[in-house]
């Protein structure tokens, strides 16, 4: 007999992990696509790390110091301001350009020996100071030169005016030589700060560059170019060295010192030569002035001798006085060493010496002019008959 079947629910079965559930879509919306979706942003990426770096050392309180460096010691400071005018000329220059504790810190500078090189060419100076970073700074100073056409004007008034000429031959800078240079519209020393130009590579020039830079750019008036205290050393260096040395003026304008003296020399050598010695006039010959150069041939035989030259008669005899030439010159001015107990020096015996050379030479020349034969080298000396 059948069982009767169960009247309650039936259990569902549970769905299988391999067939996913079927989702009935319920509205008219598309069902998204692989295409539709919103992009997925990129994972984000790990900043790398810096490199490690250290901060800067910060700069010392002084100025690294100099071994040998280019220095200028209290008195020459003192004859600076003193005693030479050429540099009072450059050090107004110096006090106008770097003021106030510029100039203060340029001469300490130049007190310490900081500048480790110092180098005067033609229109320019070039130093390398030492200040308070590794590396020294380096400094330039720019003159205007004068062109040759302008010395030669210069040189021809310094020769009009003689005294000029005498005051340079002799070593001495005239104070009042610019007398020569204004009426031609020149100068030797500058008078304005912007007559000379100056470069340094350090902050603070560059600082000052960009500050003029930017007044420039704003249509403003920068005014002048203040130097640094790395400028202001090497130019009170470029005053000792006037001090010493005032020629190097014209150096730093294109002509050196040595040359413009000796142009000087041989301008007025020609001046004195015309004067004591006039040009003659020399007047035409008849015959001769008209004859020209001599033919190459008839000279080309002037250093061959002649067949005759053998019957030339020149004896060879001892002079009528012996050591003429000797005799001439006197007693040797040299002197030897001092003789054993005696406090003046030995005469050096020069003379005795080249009157033996002059004979041992003039018996073997008229022992060969005469045909004998020459003496036995280490013959030992004859003993005599009696």
């Amino acid at each position: 007999m059948a069982s009767a079947p169960n009247s309650g629910p039936t259990p569902s079965k549970p769905p299988s992990a391999a067939t996913p559930p079927v989702i009935r879509q319920l509205s008219n919306d598309p069902v998204p696509t692989q295409s539709s979706r919103p992009p997925v942003p990129p994972p984000a990426q790990t900043p790398r790390p810096q490199p490690y770096t250290r901060a800067p050392k910060p700069l010392p309180l002084k100025p690294r110091r100099v071994r040998g460096g280019v220095k200028i010691s209290t008195t020459e400071q003192a004859s600076l301001w003193s005693e030479s005018w050429p540099a009072q000329r450059w050090v107004r220059i110096i006090e106008q350009a770097a003021p106030g504790k510029r100039s203060v810190d340029g001469l300490e500078y130049a007190s310490l020996g900081q500048t480790k090189t110092l180098i005067i060419e033609h229109s320019s100076l070039v130093a390398s100071v030492q200040g308070r970073a590794e590396r020294p700074y380096q400094v330039k100073f720019q003159f205007e030169p004068l062109t040759p056409e302008q010395w030669e004007k210069v040189g021809g008034v310094m020769t009009d005016q003689a005294v000029y000429a005498a005051k340079l031959l002799a070593g001495d800078l005239p104070a009042n030589i610019e007398d020569v240079f204004v009426p031609l519209g020149l100068k030797l020393f500058p008078t304005e700060i912007s007559e000379v130009v100056f470069s340094c590579t350090c902050q603070e020039y560059q600082a000052e560059e960009r500050t003029r830079s930017a007044a420039k750019a704003a249509g403003e008036n920068p005014g002048p170019l203040l130097w640094c205290k790395h400028a202001a050393c090497a130019a009170y260096l470029l005053a000792q060295r006037l001090a010493s040395d005032p020629f190097v003026m014209f150096k730093l304008r294109g002509l050196d010192g040595q040359e413009l003296l000796e142009r000087l020399r041989h301008s007025r050598a020609v001046a004195n030569s015309s004067k004591t010695n006039p040009s003659v006039y020399a007047g035409r010959v008849p015959g001769v002035s008209d004859t020209g150069l001599v033919a190459f041939e008839a000279t080309r035989d002037f250093w061959e001798l002649n067949s005759d030259i053998e019957s030339l008669d020149a004896p060879i005899v001892p002079p009528p006085v012996s050591h003429p030439l000797l005799r001439r010159l006197g007693p040797s001015p040299l002197t030897g060493l001092a003789k054993s107990g005696g406090d003046a020096p030995a005469s050096f015996p020069l003379v005795g010496l080249l009157a033996s050379c002059y004979e041992v030479i003039s018996e073997a020349t008229l022992r060969e002019e005469s045909g004998a034969a020459p003496p036995l080298e280490n013959e030992p000396p004859q003993a005599d008959s009696e």
